[in-house]
């Protein structure tokens, strides 16, 4: 069925649309602004609808906020040290918009044109050549998907230049509808992590989480770990794990669980990494309200992006992001939703 949709406010002085995807257990709302995920309403174990994702009422809340809520982001998710790499022998500047580093980019910011499909949206954006400093000129393509109970994304582009890429999707998941993440229960299906030093800029070792606080090769609630010491500057987790199994194919990523409402998600992707952020600095988002007026509150939302590692371009020894001409990009992640207990 093709989705509905509707007038979602106003933003960069244009006119947003929200895109209502309906499926047997799930609704999802898209916005052509920032191709971004606004909702996922599920059932709780009790039957009451939970929306699984923060948000904000309309569009301009997307202008104005600065955490990047439920966004596309690129042209590079994640930090590139310096705001600067080399490609082909040639040094690229990027914005530096991240203290001396380049964080995430502003594919968030933008409209996208949306087609609507059976079961979906299709977002397009054209990223011109040099745009923030990258190379190429850059055509996107982000389709949501809704069936039965899960989320599909798939991530496409194509570039007239050699460029790098990583794209993500930025949601906040919260499986309680409200309050804080605390209480959740996570698992990543992960064996190692990247290492970082000054800025969270990886230090190109990686790091075995068995023993550590980033052990969550087993269930674990997350106050264990977002209250421990060694994780304070980050107030949290702001790390990216290793995903076992191929690159390339589709296969678990996390699992998230809020004993509150039974609601469950796992997240399976065909990317290397996945970066679990729990909303450590989301209290001082600049749009400062959420959907109905709630307060953005520190560990309100789990983010898990996948993705490749951070400053990959720079990091010979980690897995490629070189995109070149002529080839095409593709990279699938699906959010699947359920209830225990």
């Amino acid at each position: 069925m093709s989705p509905r949709a509707k007038s979602f406010g106003r933003a960069l002085g244009r006119r947003a649309r929200r895109y209502i995807l309906t499926a047997e257990k799930l609704t999802v709302g898209v916005t052509d602004f920032g191709a971004a995920i606004t909702d996922i309403i599920v059932p709780g174990r009790d039957g009451k609808p939970v929306n699984a994702v923060l948000g904000y009422d309309d569009a301009s809340g997307y202008e104005k906020g600065t955490s990047s809520l439920g966004a596309t982001v690129g042209r590079y998710a994640g930090r590139i040290g310096g705001a600067r790499f080399t490609l082909e022998g040639r040094e690229y500047l990027l914005e530096k918009n991240d203290g001396e580093n380049h964080l995430h980019g502003s594919f968030g910011k933008r409209f996208f044109k949306a087609e609507r499909i059976e079961n979906g949206v299709r977002f397009t954006l054209l990223s011109p050549d040099t745009d923030e400093g990258f190379p190429g000129e850059l055509r996107l393509f982000v389709t949501y998907e809704a069936e039965g109970g899960t989320l599909r994304v798939t991530y496409e582009a194509e570039t007239d230049r050699d460029t790098v890429l990583n794209i993500t999707n930025h949601s906040y998941f919260n499986l309680s509808g409200e309050g804080n993440c605390a209480d959740h229960v996570l698992t990543v299906f992960a064996d190692g992590t990247a290492e970082v030093g000054n800025g969270l800029i990886p230090t190109g070792r990686l790091l075995p989480v068995h023993g550590t606080p980033l052990d969550f090769t087993a269930p674990r609630r997350l106050k264990e770990t977002i209250e421990d010491a060694e994780l304070s500057a980050t107030r949290g987790l702001d790390h990216s794990f290793i995903v076992r199994g191929e690159p390339g194919t589709l296969r678990s990523a996390a699992r998230l669980t809020s004993p509150k409402t039974g609601v469950s998600l796992l997240c399976r992707t065909t990317q290397p990494t996945v970066h679990v952020y729990t909303a450590g600095f989301l209290d001082m988002d600049a749009a400062q309200r959420l959907r109905g007026g709630a307060k953005a509150e520190k560990n309100g939302g789990v983010c898990l992006e996948t993705q490749h590692l951070p400053d990959s371009p720079n990091r010979p020894e980690f897995p490629s992001v070189l995109l070149k001409a002529g080839e095409r990009f593709r990279e699938v992640t699906e959010y699947v939703f359920g209830t225990e207990g």
